[in-house]
């Protein structure tokens, strides 16, 4: 039986905010509205700066991606968070550094 090992969903979760606040500024600064698409391509682009890092356990990081969630809008409508319980942590960390980022 595999353990759950919360402090590696932890290192996850940090790592993806760490890797999504610089992807998040530049399109900020690009002046780019976030919509649900440009939600995803930061995730996307986020993802593939820790898979390329490679000393995470991908389980973990997939925990807090969109694709674990079910259907997460793809969109080019600006994103509003408003109204949604629960979302991917990956979501709301972009969300966050987008609007902080300024």
């Amino acid at each position: 039986m595999k353990l759950f090992e919360v402090y590696k969903l932890h290192a996850a979760k940090e790592r993806l905010a760490a890797a999504v606040i610089p992807i998040a500024e530049r399109h900020r600064t690009a002046g780019r509205v976030l919509t649900w698409r440009l939600i995803h391509e930061i995730e996307k682009e986020a993802l593939a700066t820790l898979k390329e890092a490679g000393d995470l356990e991908w389980d973990y990081v997939r925990m807090a991606t969109s694709s674990e969630w079910g259907y997460v809008p793809r969109i080019n409508q600006p994103a509003d968070l408003d109204g949604y319980d629960e979302l991917p942590v990956a979501l709301t960390t972009i969300h966050r550094a987008y609007n902080v980022c300024h």
